[in-house]
């Protein structure tokens, strides 16, 4: 029996020994190829599995498999187009996803809209390859064959097989199983009409058919076997990971609770010492209560500062103007204006310029009402915390009457120098 590969065109082609092969693409995948005809015959010359594209990989070898059983020539045939005529030829054609009829006429109107199947044979089809064709009544089309499931898998059209979803687009370890059934469901029906194919006689041709699907039977469940223990590995793995995940987690909460507990433990042990020092503050007050002549003393010695020219007590806060104040700077003196200081018994200050600022700068360490205070600020805080407000108050006056060009936030020039 000689031996021919033929385009679905009908095209002369070399033989698929004498064709490259098929390599894979950059990403290391083997790529299918959009248009193949294999010829798998039976005799003992029958082309090596190197000699096929590798894309179609492992399906020449299933289909030369039973073409030696059964003695009967097999076709593979694919194109772009899902459209292939039977062909009559002293092969049984298999055509890989296509249609005896135009799926689209004039390559414009689609006439068998491609519909998506998720499962065939009861196996899951690959996400990325769930589209096929449905069945139905158009002139040209063939007999439909079903799953067990009553999904449209094949029709046999004069004694053509074909395949109505994409079989190469699944996972290689399916291909060979998916055909392997498809097979086993449409050759009963081929060679019956078409026994002039093989030269065995019906009874053995039956009986090799029975051997087959006897085959397939142990393949289904070698890829059975295969695919729960990979389930059984995927969850233990999962297991493992979710045990370390949460090992890994628990570690980290512990870690944090022990730093919240040391940082507990600096907290206690910084509130007992203030509210040790609290406690000798409050019998500090007690003891020494001060009287409401004393009182008014505090206030009478804060009014007679010399730069101090008004005092006022509302809400909490100690107002206090002063008069012009004036800071030395390189042998000159310059005239800053006259102050507000607000004094919050809860710690804040606040002084503007009344008379003399310079945009929104009350003075060269004072922006916005907002003063720089330095060094001088933990002192400042301990006097208000004290209630020392005549010692405050001289502290901030000599805060304004003194600048420091380092760390000042505009140049005194700014201000109008004094006449001698």
């Amino acid at each position: 029996m000689s031996r021919r590969s033929t385009s679905a065109g009908g095209t002369d082609v070399p033989p698929l020994s004498q064709a490259p092969l098929q390599g894979g693409g950059p990403d290391g995948e083997l790529r299918i190829p959009p248009e193949f005809s294999v010829r798998l015959e039976c005799g003992k010359g029958a082309d090596s599995p190197l000699a096929y594209p590798l894309g179609l990989s492992p399906l020449p070898e299933v289909l030369r498999h039973y073409a030696q059983r059964l003695e009967v020539p097999f076709s593979f045939l694919g194109n772009q187009r899902r459209y292939a005529r039977p062909s009559r030829g002293e092969a049984i054609t298999v055509h890989h996803f296509a249609l005896p009829t135009p799926p689209i006429l004039l390559g414009l109107f689609p006439r068998v809209p491609e519909i998506r199947i998720p499962f065939a044979f009861g196996y899951p089809l690959a996400p990325s390859a769930q589209h096929g064709f449905p069945p139905g009544s158009h002139i040209g089309r063939g007999r439909t064959l079903r799953d067990e499931e009553g999904r449209a898998v094949a029709e046999i059209a004069k004694g053509n097989i074909y395949v109505l979803f994409n079989l190469l687009g699944q996972d290689g370890e399916l291909r060979p199983l998916l055909l392997r059934r498809l097979l086993d469901l449409s050759l009963p029906r081929v060679l019956t009409e078409r026994r002039g194919l093989s030269p065995l006689g019906w009874d053995p041709l039956e009986a090799t058919l029975e051997t087959l699907r006897q085959e397939t039977e142990e393949t289904a469940a070698g890829w059975d076997r295969r695919r729960q223990a990979k389930v059984r590995q995927a969850y233990v793995q999962e297991c493992r990971s979710r045990v370390h995940e949460e090992m890994a987690f628990l570690e980290q909460e512990m870690r944090l609770l022990e730093e919240n507990l040391e940082e507990y433990a600096r907290r206690i042990t910084a509130e007992t010492r203030r509210l040790s020092t609290y406690r000798e503050r409050l019998n500090t007050l007690r003891g020494t209560a001060p009287s409401q002549a004393q009182h008014l003393k505090e206030l009478d010695d804060l009014k007679e500062l010399p730069e101090v020219r008004e005092v006022q007590v509302q809400d909490g806060r100690i107002t206090v103007f002063t008069a012009p104040i004036h800071a030395e700077y390189e042998g000159r003196e310059f005239c800053l204006g006259s102050y507000r200081i607000e004094i919050s018994l809860a710690g804040d200050i606040r002084i503007w310029n009344l008379t003399s600022a310079v945009g929104a700068y009350d003075h060269p360490h004072i922006y916005q009402g907002r003063p720089c205070l330095g060094n001088a600020r933990e002192g400042i805080a301990k006097l208000i915390g004290e209630y020392q407000f005549v010692a405050l108050v001289y502290v901030i006056l000599d805060f304004l009457k003194t600048v420091n060009s380092k760390d000042w936030r505009v140049p005194i020039v700014y201000w109008q120098e004094s006449r001698s």
